[in-house]
């Protein structure tokens, strides 16, 4: 019997015991060795002028480059392959002379992206990112450090929080047996000074008890899906128990807070909300900054946009992880450049958008394509209406899976069917299905289009 099944087999109080056993093991990874260091200087590069940011991240990346030329049977071959020396690397825009890397690439053969040097010394993830499937990736330990002391220094800081402080995580861990429906749907980790709770049993039946749960905890920060959070935050609005949960600060990432979903969040728990984006392949870091703006960490990563028929997707070369580097990584996600300054007057580069996925877009039999970003103001002008999903499997027919507010009706639905014939026309069919709860990744995340028809690339 391995470790998950005497978890899923054990009573609460031993889950909860195993969960803190995990915690304890995961704070000596973390948050030990070099990670204060690293939170204070990344504490005071955040001031640091434009110029000086860039000539260090410039810096970083060919020291990240020579090594994956030296160490990553990929890139060793690549770059000969190419003539790419990273030494005459003038700036980071010199990175176009590589191709751009599919994640599918990555899966195929994740070996050839592991460095040949300190291989069993590596830390073994996995990231299933907004899809679900599977990445199999290697970390070193300073890594790790690096990722947490960013998140440490570049979020909890900046939303007024620090580790240790009371926290309720919503994220994907299946810390609930799947067939529990009695509850407790949360386990306590005591070396985090954390309570988790489930996001996969999230529904009108439970969510009483969540909201129970949280008020007894009385937790300083709420972190987690974004999703999750604002069904938590929908329920407390629904049933005017706003005021119930009173954390000082919301942290959410892993899916696109729309304007919509941040004005319910923050009026159900009545403080401020901070988004951020990064991913699990340690490629790029995104947080808000006290001012509101979407700040990118330029020690963690570079961050390139490259124009695709549905906006500009991300593509990420990581700088802080040797033991699986990615260079020039598909990311599938939207995001908006902006040059303007943050009057926080931090020199880090500004983002004005994240806008969502790339990967899922709507497709018309006129030939239109039709990203997340427009979809989803469609349905922020739905009252009534909780979230929705697009399903698509040809390119004459979408299914839209409803869940739906107390109070949806008929002519709610009329209205959704007009704000969507607004962005898909009039000969696309439309089928619309009501559901108890929309279906989530096997990462615990939603996304609001799926759609197995063709995929884009990005032209660079």
């Amino acid at each position: 019997m391995n470790l998950s099944d005497l978890y899923g087999r054990s009573p609460v109080v031993v889950q909860n015991a195993m969960a803190t056993g995990y915690g304890l093991r995961e704070r000596a990874r973390r948050y030990h060795g070099s990670f204060r260091h690293l939170v204070d200087e990344l504490n005071v590069r955040q001031w640091a002028d434009p110029d000086e940011l860039r000539a260090d991240q410039l810096a970083r990346l060919r020291r990240q480059l020579t090594w994956c030329a030296a160490e990553v049977p990929h890139y060793r071959d690549q770059f000969r392959e190419l003539g790419f020396d990273p030494r005459d690397l003038a700036d980071v825009a010199g990175l176009e002379a590589l191709p751009v890397l599919d994640k599918e690439v990555v899966r195929t053969d994740p070996e050839r992206f592991v460095a040949d040097r300190d291989r069993g010394h590596l830390i073994a993830q996995t990231t299933g990112g907004t899809t679900g499937t599977p990445l199999r990736y290697w970390a070193t330990l300073d890594a790790v450090r690096a990722n947490y002391a960013t998140y440490e220094a570049r979020s909890r800081r900046w939303a007024g929080t620090r580790f240790g402080d009371r926290t309720a995580s919503l994220h994907g861990q299946p810390i609930v047996p799947a067939a529990d429906q009695d509850g407790p749907f949360w386990r306590r980790n005591l070396a985090f000074n954390q309570l988790y709770l489930s996001v996969y049993h999230l529904n009108d039946r439970t969510l009483p008890a969540y909201i129970d749960a949280l008020a007894a905890f009385d937790p300083r920060v709420v972190v987690g899906y974004m999703s999750a959070v604002h069904r938590l935050a929908t329920h407390l609005l629904e049933t005017g128990d706003v005021g119930r949960v009173s954390p000082s600060t919301v942290m959410v990432s892993s899916e696109t807070l729309t304007a919509a979903a941040r004005h319910d969040i923050e009026t159900a728990f009545g403080c401020r909300v901070f988004n951020g984006y990064s991913l699990g392949e340690l490629v790029a870091y995104v947080s808000e900054c006290p001012h509101g703006s979407l700040h990118v960490s330029t020690e963690y990563g570079v961050l390139e946009l490259v124009e695709t028929e549905v906006g500009s997707e991300i593509v990420a070369t990581g700088l802080i992880n040797r033991g699986m580097p990615l260079v020039r990584y598909r990311t599938s996600d939207l995001a908006v450049a902006s040059d303007r300054p943050c009057s926080c007057g931090r020199g880090l580069p500004v983002l004005s958008e994240l806008q969502g996925r790339a990967d899922d877009v709507v497709r018309t039999p006129e030939g239109s394509v039709v990203g997340p970003a427009p979809m989803s103001l469609a349905f922020q002008r739905v009252q009534r209406l909780r979230r929705a999903q697009v399903l698509q499997d040809a390119p004459e027919a979408i299914t839209v899976l409803l869940e739906p507010a107390p109070g949806f009706d008929a002519d709610d639905q009329a209205f959704l069917d007009q704000e969507l014939r607004k962005r898909l026309g009039s000969t696309l069919a439309i089928t619309y299905e009501r559901v108890e709860a929309l279906p989530r990744t096997s990462g615990g995340k939603e996304r609001l289009i799926v759609s197995s028809i063709g995929r884009d690339r990005p032209t660079a």
